[in-house]
């Protein structure tokens, strides 16, 4: 089934252009992507919110400039959204589906399937 025009899908997974920077959507089957989503769905940041620093402890490969880069993306794909005066961002309602979606694909449906693919 290809998506509608306008979809969740379609937001989240097509470029954003903002000030002339274009900013790639998320791609559920991407490693850098999958290992995004699942720091993201840690509870931690459900109560306290997540900063630049909290992201990059468990995104040990990234660097400050790439982490900013991200939250940026996140920001304009409208999956987090920053709390005002402060360096916080808290996942919307939007994000939270959208990770959880992305991580079930994963979990529950790939992983399993491919499982089932005869190796040579």
């Amino acid at each position: 089934m290809i998506p509608r025009p306008g979809s969740i899908v379609c937001k989240v997974t097509e470029p954003v252009r903002e000030n002339d920077r274009s900013y790639r959507g998320l791609n559920f089957f991407s490693a850098s992507d999958q290992a995004l989503m699942q720091a993201l769905a840690r509870g931690e940041f459900n109560l306290r919110g997540l900063q630049n620093k909290t992201l990059r402890a468990h995104l040990g490969e990234k660097t400050s400039g790439q982490i900013s880069r991200l939250l940026k993306q996140l920001r304009l794909h409208g999956l987090i959204k920053k709390v005002g005066h402060t360096y916080r961002y808290y996942l919307t309602l939007l994000g939270k589906h959208v990770i959880a979606a992305g991580l079930k694909l994963k979990n529950l449906v790939l992983i399993p399937q491919l499982a089932l693919v005869p190796s040579k």
